[in-house]
């Protein structure tokens, strides 16, 4: 806990990059010994430049170790550095993996599949719906979602996950205590709740336009599977993509229309050889797969184990399980369920009265979004 006090003086340090972090920890073994360095001692250290020697010098005058942890920790905000056990490992594969991350809630686990839902702020109502459809239903299998809680696809992406009990994560290109965009504050608290909100920058930075670019290296790296709802031709979704290809992971995207801007970019994606997101029950399939390939099971794994967090009974399971965001027809949800009328009917009953499902008009239900 002591060093993690110097860690984020270091971290704070105006204009301290990565290439620096290198010479300093192949000099000293942590920031409590960085801290300690005299002006000689750091002059003597090789490739650091007079600069970063007067910044490290400079800001060690002005910043108050305790009092500066203590307002963090009162400010309900956590700190981890690559120093730490703690620190996400799917970040220190990164070539330019963040010292720090300042985090509300808690941080991704190590175990556990995790999955990228992205799109474009402007979004269709369809997008919408199907970005909280494909996460409410990741979330059911306990796959968590991660995305950066901008509006339109992300924030419907974090709703989805929520929608189900399930945990997810937002990366931000701002402080952790700068809610942005600033009518999203109930879903901020409550992604705090069930999950964790992350950011690089430190606490009060204000959101800038060349922060986002980098925080999607983030989101891609602490997924496993990176899915595009909508983008446009030229879009920060297809950032995280290239990040994404970089890294490793897999790109799935939601096809549509040809002559739809919010869709060129997932279509030349899919060109590209991206997985293509037919239906939500085949991509939960793919993912099932990719994650006993990943996880190298061989059976029926920890993750993808169908475990419902909704209370709901099998039958209810099964109705729900044949809704989607689009409304169905009750003579349709009878051939895909096998039920009789009267149960479909009871059960269609208990799935609106707890606010799962809406009866959009007679015998056709989708599920509330």
């Amino acid at each position: 806990m002591e060093n993690k006090k110097y860690a984020y003086w270091l971290a704070s340090i105006p204009g301290i990059s990565n290439r620096v972090y290198r010479i300093l920890f192949h000099a000293c073994k942590d920031a409590a010994e960085v801290y300690a360095q005299s002006r000689g001692q750091l002059e003597k250290i090789a490739g650091l430049l007079p600069k970063d020697v007067e910044q490290i010098l400079g800001s060690k005058k002005t910043w108050d170790i305790e009092a500066r942890w203590e307002h963090l920790i009162q400010a309900k905000m956590s700190f981890v550095s690559v120093e730490d056990m703690d620190y996400p490992p799917q970040l220190r594969e990164l070539a330019d993996a963040p010292y720090g991350l300042f985090y509300r809630g808690i941080l991704p686990p190590v175990e556990g599949f995790r999955a990228a839902v992205v799109g474009a702020r402007m979004c269709s109502e369809y997008g919408r719906g199907m970005a909280r459809e494909i996460a409410r239903e990741l979330a059911l299998h306990d796959v968590a979602v991660v995305s950066g809680m901008a509006g339109g696809i992300d924030a419907a992406g974090h709703r989805g996950a929520l929608d189900s009990g399930g945990e997810t994560y937002a990366v931000f290109g701002c402080g952790v205590d700068v809610c942005y965009p600033n009518y999203h504050k109930q879903l901020y608290y409550e992604i705090a709740q069930h999950g964790g909100l992350l950011s690089e920058y430190l606490p009060g930075e204000r959101p800038m336009p060349y922060h986002f670019p980098r925080r999607n290296r983030i989101i891609s790296a602490l997924s496993d599977v990176v899915l595009i709802i909508e983008a446009k031709e030229k879009s920060g979704s297809l950032i995280t993509a290239d990040y994404a290809l970089e890294q490793g992971r897999d790109i799935y995207a939601l096809p549509g229309r040809v002559t739809d801007a919010l869709s060129f970019g997932c279509n030349r994606l899919i060109a590209q050889g991206a997985g293509i997101i037919l239906s939500v029950e085949d991509l939960m399939e793919d993912l099932f797969l990719e994650a006993r390939r990943k996880k190298g099971h061989t059976g029926q794994g920890k993750n993808f184990t169908g475990l419902q967090k909704f209370s709901l009974e099998k039958e209810e399971r099964l109705v729900y399980g044949g809704l989607g965001v689009l409304p169905v027809r009750l003579e349709d949800l009878l051939e895909k369920t096998g039920l009789d009328v009267q149960t479909a009917s009871r059960v269609l009953a208990s799935l609106m009265q707890k606010g799962h499902i809406e009866e959009i008009f007679k015998n056709h239900y989708k599920i509330k979004t």
